[in-house]
């Protein structure tokens, strides 16, 4: 009994480690995804009036968005895709950046991949218009 319990101790331990090490992996590449994208600031006062489409994604986080600009200003942000895991509370940030008419906002705490993928896909929908 004892021999038992020692092996299935182990087994735990070992699928443990395995998960630890999986999650580790796939936090250090997206990191690594999101440091990567195109963070250059957008003069909205030469992005032309119009609604463009932005994508943007890493492993773990994939978002379209529909933009309106109009008079050098973000009117509207549409989160059309946002799948992720729990970074729903992210989708507010898109508030902030109509409010400030910027993409240069703050991230939600708690859900900082998903607020830089969606700044991300805004950016992207922003150079269409340039």
């Amino acid at each position: 009994m004892k021999r038992l319990f020692k092996t299935l101790l182990a087994i735990v331990i070992v699928i443990a480690v395995i998960i630890t090490s999986a999650v580790a992996i796939v936090s250090v590449r997206m990191i690594g995804q999101v440091k990567a994208f195109d963070k250059s600031e957008i003069d909205l006062s030469h992005v032309a009036d119009g609604v463009y489409n932005g994508h943007s994604e890493t492993d773990l986080v994939k978002v379209d968005v529909r933009v309106t600009v109009a008079d050098g200003r973000i009117e509207d942000i549409e989160i059309l895709k946002h799948e992720c895991g729990k970074g729903y509370p992210a989708d507010v940030i898109v508030s902030d950046m109509i409010k400030d008419n910027t993409v240069e906002v703050d991230a939600v705490s708690g859900a900082t991949m998903s607020s830089e993928v969606i700044k991300d896909a805004v950016r992207d929908a922003l150079r269409s218009g340039l």
